[in-house]
């Protein structure tokens, strides 16, 4: 597979520039007929698609037309929310409708280890999208289950899409975390554009969001070098993503990504390098955001840069799903030390 050669960084090359034609699309994305989450169906701003060129909500066709004549589209989720991933599955379905030849799928969830056995199953007589999580072993890795992933392996599996990882081995993010990235050689930093420093307040920001997010239990020595492996792990999906963009044959193709929010942020995130490497406007993001009770605007629930700029191209709005406190079951991660 053409992948192989990300497994050698100091060979990774600068692909060129360019976008893809628009056709016609068959079939039409909508919000579910049925919300699976549970909490807030009935908030107003539920279902809405907000643009941020437009500073306006949009329908779901022109999301799509707007989508389909980039490059590359990051698609951001909350992973454990089923209806990102209905609605993730239908923007992809949508979208191979309207290219001259099918899209990539780069998956944030699958690492360049998993490929083999992706490859296997899906080369097996009689496989199908519903056991394909089983054979990734996905709960495995941490991830929730399969069956709320399955609306993107259906897409998978119909219409015969190649897929790409997009998460490096366990072992690479503990040899960055140790080295302090001094493990990668200076062609594959300025490749994958790791020698552009983040502006100080991004920086800061990235921090901040990496010790709330892991309940302020991180020891302070360990912050600085899981932001340098967050930021390396959105330069890997940004150079996946450049890869996957050229089918065998070397022709362009839409590549597409399913990652977590933090990793489409168009301020520090997978975007970002994209823009670095390929020029601007060469990629939209979307990103599906859970109500609150308390929000009264999309900017109420979008992340933003620490100018106050929302960090997405498009909002699509979802229901809420119940969920205890994150933190109950983490530990101190050594912070007590």
């Amino acid at each position: 597979m053409k992948f192989a050669k990300a497994l050698c960084l100091t060979s990774l090359i600068l692909l060129a520039n360019g976008e893809i034609g628009l056709a016609n699309a068959k079939d039409k994305l909508t919000n579910p007929p049925t919300w699976q989450s549970s909490e807030l169906q009935n908030h107003k701003l539920v279902g809405k698609i907000w643009s941020k060129e437009k500073n306006d909500f949009i329908t779901p066709d022109e999301l799509i037309n707007s989508l389909s004549k980039k490059r590359f589209v990051l698609l951001g989720e909350i992973h454990d929310n089923p209806d990102h991933h209905t609605l993730q599955a239908g923007i992809i379905n949508a979208l191979i409708n309207t290219q001259s030849q099918k899209p990539a799928l780069v998956i944030e969830m699958i690492k360049v280890d998993q490929m083999q056995r992706l490859n296997s199953y899906r080369n097996q007589t009689g496989s199908k999208a519903k056991h394909l999580g089983t054979a990734l072993q996905w709960k495995q890795n941490g991830w929730p289950e399969w069956n709320i992933y399955l609306p993107i392996g259906e897409q998978i599996f119909t219409h015969k899409l190649e897929v790409f990882p997009g998460h490096t081995t366990r072992i690479m993010i503990d040899h960055l975390i140790k080295s302090d990235m001094s493990i990668l050689p200076e062609k594959a930093k300025k490749v994958f554009k790791l020698d552009v420093e983040l502006e100080e307040p991004l920086s800061k920001a990235l921090s901040e969001d990496i010790r709330v997010a892991h309940c302020d239990r991180l020891p302070d020595r360990v912050i600085p070098p899981m932001t340098l492996v967050q930021r390396f792990r959105d330069a890997w999906m940004a150079d996946v993503m450049i890869q996957a963009s050229y089918d065998k044959d070397d022709k362009r193709r839409q590549a597409i990504l399913i990652a977590g929010n933090g990793h489409t942020r168009t301020d520090r995130g997978a975007p970002w390098y994209l823009n670095l490497r390929e020029g601007k406007d060469k990629s939209l993001t979307v990103q599906f955001a859970e109500t609150t009770s308390k929000a009264t605007t999309v900017k109420d629930l979008a992340q933003k840069s620490p100018a106050g700029d929302i960090a997405a191209d498009f909002i699509w709005v979802t229901p809420t799903i119940k969920r205890g406190d994150p933190c109950a079951s983490l530990p101190d991660f050594g912070k007590k030390n």
